[in-house]
């Protein structure tokens, strides 16, 4: 046999040594994957303190936050869903039981947190590997009533009720109605305000049909109303010289939950120039 020959003989029988079950290089370990995560399907509702159904917006209310805790792990992690859609499914979570909490938020919530109301916990959620669990349904119950503080000024040096020659606007009278956005329906609201060092104090009902004439109000009597349906709301603020609206306000304003107020001081315009009667 050539030396060749031989060489080749030796290299074949390594090749095929490699190719059997019990030669050549192992195989690789196997990758050790996760398991499949869990989830929850959720769905909440918001009433008022009387149990009727209202929307998100009517609050200002934009999120519902769940908090989740896993007993076999420290801490925790959130889920956010957006209120108006009033259900969601949580993202994945790691098989495990979990303690839940509930807070609904938005603008309309207390300052500095935005936290509207919160719901019953929910304890002991088993979230298995793969499988999706439905939480029972939550119901948000808000205080769905704010109010409202006013400030009416015409920013003259003189003041609102001040005369044209003292540089004031002259008003002589205060018409104020209240409309809900959207629908145009009144809100007969009591507003009341204070005596000043002029002027007397006093109170006016909203009616948006045949609107009363209330004095003139001046910049530091705030008109205040309480009880207020929270929403997105409508004014209309007219400042009267005798019969004529010489001064004129037509801004919208929200009225917060849980007994907030919402603040405004509230430009009058003057009507444009050679109006009559202004």
């Amino acid at each position: 046999m050539s030396c060749m020959s031989f060489v080749r003989g030796v290299l074949s029988a390594a090749l095929l040594a490699g190719c059997g079950g019990g030669g050549g290089f192992p195989d690789a370990p196997p990758i050790d994957m996760p398991p499949p995560p869990g989830s929850f399907d959720l769905a909440w509702s918001v009433t008022d303190t009387g149990g009727t159904v209202i929307p998100c917006d009517t609050i200002g209310a934009q999120a519902v936050t769940v908090l989740t805790r896993n007993r076999g792990v420290q801490g925790g992690s959130t889920e956010v869903f957006t209120c108006g859609t009033g259900s969601g499914t949580s993202q994945g979570l790691v098989a495990g039981t979990y303690d839940m909490n509930f807070e609904l938020s938005g603008v309309g919530g207390a300052s500095g947190t935005g936290l509207i109301a919160t719901a019953p916990e929910q304890k002991g959620i088993v979230i298995k590997s793969g499988e999706k669990v439905t939480l029972a349904p939550l119901t948000f119950a808000v205080d769905a009533t704010g109010g409202i503080k006013l400030n009416l000024a015409t920013n003259k040096a003189g003041g609102n009720c001040g005369t044209v020659a003292s540089n004031g606007a002259g008003i002589t009278g205060t018409t104020i109605t209240l409309q809900h956005a959207g629908t145009g329906a009144c809100e007969a609201v009591t507003f009341t305000f204070p005596a000043n060092a002029t002027r007397p104090g006093g109170s006016y009902t909203v009616n948006c049909t045949t609107p009363a004439v209330a004095p003139c109000i001046e910049a530091d009597q705030q008109l205040s109303a309480t009880g207020v349906p929270s929403g997105a709301y409508q004014l209309h603020i007219r400042g009267k010289i005798a019969t004529a609206d010489c001064f004129s306000n037509d801004d919208a304003i929200p009225v917060p939950p849980i007994g907030r107020d919402v603040v405004r001081t509230l430009n009058l315009g003057a009507a444009a120039a050679g109006t009559p009667g202004c």
